[in-house]
């Protein structure tokens, strides 16, 4: 054999090892982050999607069903809770493999033959696939009629895998279509909501927190039996997994589970406990408490009273999404900054309420027009400063008045439920699919029919 054959083997043989060595190495690290590694390391790294059922921000606090569970695990472990937003299903197994996550909250369900992939922990949710449509279709009651109809969901979803199922069970096909710009299951209901696609699939639990905010969105008709909602982990982290499904054990049994699924699925809109009778000829119940908190800050009482019955139709113990409280719907880490708790009175909710919004138009000084000033207050204390604020830059960047309302940064708001817009650079609060634009003109509504 000729000298430069040898070389050639030898060099070959001698990369061949090296790869392996360095995948070898791969794995040994991939095998090393586990429990050990995480204490050390003072915190638990969570994969997840900016939706409203993982995670989320909103006035200025982190919420999500699944945030909320993996936090309270944390804080029994003494380690701080990382999130990363991730947009594609696939950088899931990726970045778990790689140690840069390590724990996986997407709503995910417990599927068969993912074993090389994930190790799931055990299930802390069932839910079942539902089809999303609107109510003024020609309603879809059965999946068999679907067939020949065009339905949009996300690429390699466990919604495509149903579809694909569907039309082996019923002998007929479906138009299964896809976003190029790799929407989340959410981001495809509000795409139903607004009239833009006509059909999509999506679990039951994030369907119907959607549907409180699209009330013209149909959720009846079930696609799939009961499915086992579960978070996923490396497949060598096996002594995570094993103090997780420990604290899941305890933690699903408790109260505090039963709250946290009341919060986010089960939230009683109005709890009254006590009535308040209209005086005649008065606008609410607390009209006196109204008029002297605006006159503090020199406020129309008018406007606060309008915030009061558009938030909880003057309801001094309704409660609402994620666990918002009393007449003003102070969510539970802003109502103690004003000093209102779920059991303060009216006078005192009404006060605090003032308190926060007056601490808004503080933020707002710079906007010299008082009716413009008071349309970003608003939009505010519905969405929190920091959409508001993301909803500005975008506007600054596409040439519009950042510091104008209409048609400005109204405009942009709107657009922060797509994810060309949210996954922006220049927003940092990631997308906001709520209903700020609207609520300003009916608070401002109620207010001019008061006037």
């Amino acid at each position: 054999m000729r000298k430069s054959s040898i070389v050639y083997i030898l060099f070959f043989v001698g990369l061949s090892a090296f790869l392996l060595g360095c995948n070898f190495r791969s794995q040994q690290d991939e095998m090393r982050k586990d429990w050990a590694q995480i204490q050390q390391a003072g915190k638990l790294t969570l994969l997840t999607e900016n939706s409203t059922l993982s995670f989320f921000e909103f006035k200025g606090k982190r919420m999500g069903f699944e945030y909320e569970i993996l936090d309270t695990f944390c804080k029994a472990n003494h380690l701080k809770l990382e999130v990363k937003v991730v947009n594609k299903l696939g950088d899931f197994q990726r970045m778990l493999r790689k140690g840069e996550g390590d724990v996986v909250a997407a709503n995910l369900p417990i599927e068969l033959g993912q074993e090389k992939q994930f190790n799931y922990s055990i299930p802390y949710y069932q839910t079942y696939q539902v089809l999303v449509q609107r109510k003024s279709d020609s309603i879809i009651s059965e999946p068999a009629h679907l067939a020949n109809r065009t339905v949009y969901v996300r690429k390699n979803s466990a919604y495509e895998k149903r579809l694909a199922a569907l039309q082996d069970e019923i002998g007929d096909t479906l138009s299964i279509r896809y976003r190029s710009n790799s929407p989340l299951a959410e981001d495809l209901i509000e795409e139903v909501a607004n009239g833009r696609i006509q059909y999509t699939l999506a679990h039951e639990n994030q369907a119907r927190i959607v549907k409180d905010m699209h009330p013209n969105l149909d959720i009846a008709t079930r696609m799939s039996f009961e499915q086992r909602i579960a978070f996923a982990l490396r497949p060598k982290s096996k002594i995570l997994k094993e103090k997780l499904d420990a604290f899941l054990q305890t933690y699903i049994a408790s109260e505090a589970y039963t709250q946290l699924k009341k919060r986010y699925f089960d939230y009683i809109a109005s709890t009254p406990t006590e009535f308040y009778l209209t005086p005649k000829g008065a606008l609410s119940p607390f009209d006196a408490l109204f008029k002297k908190a605006a006159q503090t800050y020199g406020w129309d009482w008018k406007v606060l009273a309008a915030v009061a019955f558009k938030e909880s139709r003057f309801n001094p113990n309704a409660r609402g999404f994620g666990g918002a409280y009393g007449l003003m719907q102070f969510m539970p880490n802003t109502g103690p900054r004003f000093g209102v708790f779920p059991e303060s009175s009216p006078e005192v909710q009404i006060k605090g309420g003032m308190r926060y919004l007056q601490s808004m138009s503080k933020r707002w000084a710079s906007i010299s027009d008082e009716q413009t000033r008071l349309q970003f207050i608003l939009a505010s204390y519905n969405a929190g400063m920091s959409h508001i604020e993301d909803a500005q830059r975008l506007a600054r960047a596409a040439g519009l008045n950042p510091n104008a309302w209409d048609g400005n940064v109204a405009l942009m708001v709107n657009k922060l439920d797509e994810p060309q817009f949210y996954r922006s650079e220049l927003v940092r609060c990631g997308a906001y699919r709520g209903q700020a634009t609207s609520y300003v003109a009916k608070v401002l509504a109620i207010y001019a029919r008061w006037k």
